[in-house]
């Protein structure tokens, strides 16, 4: 069974920001990969982070309403799976910011991956520690998609 991923925030930013183009293509690159392999997994977290982070004034992308709201439907359809914060999700992730001095929001998202089984999660912002608690961080702009 193929490894199913996880996006963070800023990989779905990169990809929709026009200020980084090498950022922006690469982030686009991996997305069409992971829906044409049916592995793309977003969080509920990640679709709002992802709203407020691209509608912000002055900062790019800096979306009008409409559209960044019909890039989260976009986002939604595309992806193999949505998943829920729930409270087994926020009880695990202050265990993460206990234990692997996380912040509460990039605990959230690795709670997210381990309560559902999400192997790899992809992210501009990856700990020190390349794995935590069975789940992988990767670094998308770092490393060759094809590898």
């Amino acid at each position: 069974m193929p490894e199913r991923a996880l996006l963070d925030t800023n990989v779905l930013v990169y990809a929709y920001d026009p200020s980084d183009p090498a950022k922006r293509a690469m982030a686009q690159s991996l997305i069409r990969q992971l829906v044409d392999e049916d592995r793309l997994i977003v969080s509920v977290q990640v679709l709002n982070e992802f709203y407020r982070a691209s509608t912000r004034a002055h900062r790019p992308p800096s979306l009008p309403h409409e559209e960044a709201a019909a890039l989260v439907r976009h986002i939604i359809a595309a992806a193999s799976e949505v998943v829920p914060l729930t409270a087994a999700v926020t009880l695990r992730a202050l265990g993460g910011v206990r234990d692997h001095g996380m912040s509460l929001w990039d605990a959230v998202l690795w709670a997210s991956a381990a309560e559902h089984s999400i192997a790899v999660i992809y992210s501009e912002d990856t700990p020190s520690a390349p794995k935590i608690g069975g789940v992988r961080y990767v670094n998308p702009f770092a490393v060759s998609l094809a590898g």
